[in-house]
């Protein structure tokens, strides 16, 4: 159980340094500001970047939410400037975004309903070509699965407002992990680790809650080395909070100590015990 503590923790931390401001710890997007506004730091290169969704069968994708965090040095500046911004793409699928100044870190995640999330970043420190931002890029979203269950209190009855947060634990690679994983090109796009956030996805008045952009199980695979590290890691990991009841305090502690598993999430018969406060 330590074990895993640590290697989460240490997955925040490094997701928090190379881009992430939201996702790749416990950051959610608009949280992180940039040291100084940018408007007055001048002068720096502002360049287009395309990006593209399509979906299985390569249409175009609308509405598909865009979220750019980006990290840059601005001419012989000293400290770094960070963006976040919000895209959605139009009828063609498309959404045209600026990158500024030098490249530190470039992350995206888009977002659709009914859709597996994807992430795909380039930072120079941690990719062999993570200073290469292309012109142009593609994510193509595939359909998702469902997940869900339900929550009661100890008299059975069932907790309405219970929030549910969901990680996919099988993105986590050992680049997030381990100090000696060899430098090499970036893998984009991939899986995105939030599949819900805090906020996303409530329980109903019967107790009830459900998602439905979780990736199919065979897509849901833990990296050797990764599995290796959490030999009883879930594939997905649930979070559960409310005011009124014990909520939980790390990703699974409750799914696990009442043995839910990735089948009954599946079938939806899942059911998790609160204990009041």
């Amino acid at each position: 159980m330590q074990r895993f503590e640590k290697v989460m923790a240490r997955r925040f931390f490094m997701m928090l340094i190379t881009a992430v401001a939201g996702l790749f710890t416990v950051l959610t997007p608009g949280f992180l500001t940039a040291e100084q506004p940018v408007s007055a730091v001048k002068p720096f290169q502002i360049r287009t970047l395309t990006v593209c969704v399509i979906d299985a069968d390569r249409q175009p994708l609308a509405d598909v939410r865009i979220y750019q965090n980006h990290i840059f040095f601005a001419e012989a500046a000293e400290k770094h400037l960070l963006e976040n911004s919000y895209h959605t793409t139009d009828a063609r699928g498309i959404a045209v975004l600026e990158a500024k100044g030098k490249n530190y870190g470039l992350g995206l995640w888009v977002s659709k309903d009914k859709y597996c999330p994807l992430h795909a970043w380039w930072s120079p420190k941690y990719q062999t070509d993570g200073g290469q931002i292309p012109d142009e890029f593609t994510f193509q979203l595939e359909r998702g699965t469902s997940i869900g269950g339900t929550i009661k209190d100890e008299q059975g009855q069932p907790i309405t407002g219970v929030r549910v947060a969901v990680e996919n634990l099988t993105s986590i690679t050992p680049l997030a992990m381990f100090d000696n994983t060899p430098l090499q090109a970036g893998l984009r796009p991939e899986p995105r680790h939030w599949l819900a956030e805090e906020d996303d996805v409530v329980t109903d008045a019967d107790g009830r809650w459900r998602l439905n952009n979780v990736p199919a199980d065979d897509q849901l695979h833990f990296h050797p080395r990764v599995r290796e590290a959490m030999p009883s890691a879930p594939e997905l990991g649930l979070k559960l909070s409310h005011p009124d009841f014990q909520s939980d305090i790390r990703f699974g502690q409750l799914q696990r100590q009442q043995g839910i598993t990735l089948e009954s999430l599946r079938s939806q018969t899942a059911v998790i015990v609160m204990q009041r406060r």
